[in-house]
Order: structure tokens, then C-alpha cells, then sequence
């Protein structure tokens, strides 16, 4: 992984950090952090598990030290012009599978994203 040049800045929302922080254990927290540093390699990251879903990215977040409450999962949207990669939503799924009101949220909050980015606003701050 040393060999690979960084493609993107990874950004959580702030409301996704603060469900990281208040839903998750500090072990959990540090691996899911890991696995989403990861993606500053896209799409060169073979050993993620990422596929579409709606007008996001689904990336399935699984370890051991993870997966004791079901599936985590985590939404993402990529901005090309500036080379970012937004975590908009991020969730535990006691099926895996993502529902239709999961994938509608995440296209909101896509939508959302967009608009502000296009005003010249910055989410996290």
C-alpha cells in the first residue's frame, strides 16, 4: 500500500462523525477508521467491498473487531473536481442489505452536499 499514490480526501459529515463517536466502541471506531482511510486509494482498493448504491457508494465495513452488532455500513459520494470523498451516512444493518429508505436518506444528504458545495459552503465547518 506504501507504493500507491493517495487519489482523495476522505471527509465525514459531522453528523456521521458524531454517530461514529456516540454508536460505536473505540475499537470499532479505530478499524472503521482505518477501512475508511483506505479510501483515499479509489478506485485502487481492491480489498474494500464498495458497489453503487443510488447516487452514493456503498462501502461494507467488516472486520471482527466490527461486525458484533450486524453490518456496518457506510455511504459515500465522490467529488472529482475537488478530489473528495464525502461520508454522508453510516449505519448499522442487522440484514445485509440496504433498504429503500436507507438508499433515500443517503441521495438527500447527497443532494444536500451538492447544493452547499455549490454555494461555496463547506460542511464540515
Amino acid at each position: 500500500m506504501a507504493d500507491r499514490i493517495s487519489q482523495y480526501n476522505v471527509l465525514p459529515l459531522p453528523f456521521v462523525q458524531k454517530w461514529a463517536t456516540k454508536n460505536l466502541s473505540v475499537s470499532q471506531l479505530r478499524e472503521g477508521i482505518k477501512l475508511a482511510k483506505r479510501l483515499r486509494f479509489y478506485p485502487n482498493v481492491p480489498d474494500l467491498k464498495i458497489e453503487r448504491c443510488g447516487d452514493g457508494m456503498e462501502l461494507r465495513i467488516e472486520h471482527p473487531s466490527i461486525g458484533q452488532q450486524g453490518w456496518l455500513r457506510a455511504i459515500f459520494w465522490i467529488d472529482e473536481k475537488s478530489k473528495t470523498i464525502y461520508v454522508v451516512d453510516i449505519f448499522w444493518k442487522k440484514s445485509n442489505a440496504i433498504s429503500t429508505a436507507d438508499r433515500l436518506r443517503a441521495n438527500q444528504r447527497i443532494r444536500e452536499l451538492r447544493q452547499a458545495l455549490a454555494r461555496g459552503q463547506r460542511p464540515w465547518h
